[in-house]
């Protein structure tokens, strides 16, 4: 559902200004491609996207073949026995033949007393397995592919948060960069003004509370120029560290904010649909189904098939008869299981429709998002025209007041005045352009408009 929004006349300040000259590539746009490349965390969110894609193949290597070399070797005397009477059982026969031949050719044999536990024995083989009939594997299978997805949303969603703060650092050491150059101005002029009071003073023209007030107005200018230094110093920090640079790197601050204010004008409509978090939750509701579907099949008969080829025997015989083949079946039904199977198949449906539940709440808090990152944008444009106009009428305000001060129509005090509503009406002029600029990217971001390249 898509909500419209008209900004009116509050763009005209806006078109009237751009040219098609402006729109050139800005340094911001290598900034950001700088910062996607170099974020750590995009480079950590990357790396468990990586992982989870290598849990998706470990998921379908489960399909195939297997093949494993087991050996063992057992060596022991005594413990359980077995008696087998083969004397009592052959020797009466033995004995009418030696008397029918006249001849002892058979001798007697003794009664053997056997071990169970075997004495110098060995076996060797590989086993290999495969499954025939495993509907677990299929679900993991299909679970480990959403979650890939799912890692692959979480990259992109940070990357345009990233991106988003990435501009209003940004647009922040531009604002900084503003009023240190406005303070600079104010300054110049106040140090100007203070020389000719002391000029003026000393030839007997001025008066000392002219030079005194001159100097506290020069020491309050300057202490607002400190001020906003460390601003600025903090700003580009602040944006060095998202770029992953070092701290004290410059920062190209050649930026055209009229073309940057021309994207405005996108933002008639307010669309969310393509806000990688819907996809998300959507993957998010679906393998909440897979898992679901992995717990309400767990009646279903596993079936797989082995075959062991190897040698075993006695004190290391290899002859024809120690090498062998076991072929075999294995059939899993599950019968009982104390409940626990169905207690976790009702898990998994709450889960689903947790899952479910929460894609609509996101849904609303995004669509709201939307709205407000627009209302605030269409407020900014506002102040901006205000600013804009305040600026204008201070700028004239205070020529006409220095004309007249030079003249000795108006006093110190009024021009003062002048100076100070100009330096301020600059200042808001710069933080109402830097203001809108911001509001814009979080606009951009609440839209997913910024494109992404993969």
């Amino acid at each position: 559902m898509n909500s419209t929004t008209s900004s009116g006349p509050l763009l005209v300040i806006l078109t009237t200004l751009l040219s098609p000259s402006l729109f050139a590539q800005q340094p911001l746009d290598g900034y950001i491609a700088e910062g996607l490349t170099n974020n750590l965390v995009v480079q950590q969110r990357t790396i468990a996207l990586e992982q989870a894609m290598l849990g998706l193949k470990d998921a379908r290597s489960l399909f195939l073949p297997s093949a494993n070399l087991n050996s063992s070797y057992l060596s022991g005397e005594g413990g359980r026995y077995f008696d087998f009477p083969v004397g009592d059982l052959v020797n009466p026969a033995y004995s009418t033949l030696n008397q029918l031949i006249g001849s002892e050719v058979f001798p007697q044999v003794e009664n053997v007393k056997g071990y169970l536990n075997p004495n110098n024995y060995y076996d060797a083989h590989v086993r290999t397995s495969m499954p025939v009939l495993n509907t677990d594997l299929i679900h993991n299978k299909r679970i480990q592919q959403q979650q890939v997805q799912l890692k692959d949303y979480e990259v992109d969603i940070y990357k345009r948060q990233l991106v988003k703060e990435i501009k209003q650092a940004y647009y922040q050491v531009l604002l900084a960069d503003a009023g240190i150059r406005t303070y600079e101005s104010a300054l110049e002029l106040l140090q100007r003004n203070l020389a000719v009071s002391e000029s003026l003073e000393r030839n007997g023209k001025g008066v000392p509370a002219q030079v005194l007030r001159s100097r506290s107005e020069l020491e309050r200018i300057r202490t607002q120029l400190v001020t906003a230094k460390a601003q600025g110093a903090n700003a580009r920090r602040y944006f060095n560290f998202l770029l992953n640079k070092p701290m004290d790197s410059a920062v190209d601050t050649q930026y055209d904010v009229r073309a940057a204010l021309a994207d405005t004008t996108r933002y008639t409509e307010v669309d969310i649909s393509r806000r990688e978090e819907l996809a998300a939750l959507r993957t998010g509701v679906d393998l909440r189904n897979s898992q679901f579907k992995l717990a309400d099949q767990y009646w279903v008969p596993k079936l797989g098939t082995f075959i062991d080829l190897g040698y075993q025997g006695i004190d290391w015989s290899t002859d024809s008869n120690a090498d062998y083949y076991l072929f075999g079946v294995t059939l899993d039904v599950p019968v009982f299981n104390g409940l626990r199977n169905r207690n976790q198949r009702q898990r998994a449906l709450l889960g689903v429709r947790s899952a479910e539940l929460e894609e609509m709440q996101v849904t609303n808090q995004l669509r709201l998002g939307a709205d407000v990152a627009r209302n605030d944008l269409d407020a900014s444009l506002s102040a901006l025209q205000s600013a804009t106009a305040q600026e204008a009428s201070a700028r004239s305000y205070f020529n006409l007041i220095e004309t007249g001060y030079r003249a000795g129509v108006n006093t110190l005090i009024e021009y003062i005045d002048g100076r100070n509503q100009l330096t301020s009406s600059e200042v808001q002029l710069f933080v109402a352009y830097y203001t809108t600029l911001q509001r814009l990217a979080e606009l951009e971001r609440a839209t997913a408009t910024y494109p992404l390249s993969n």
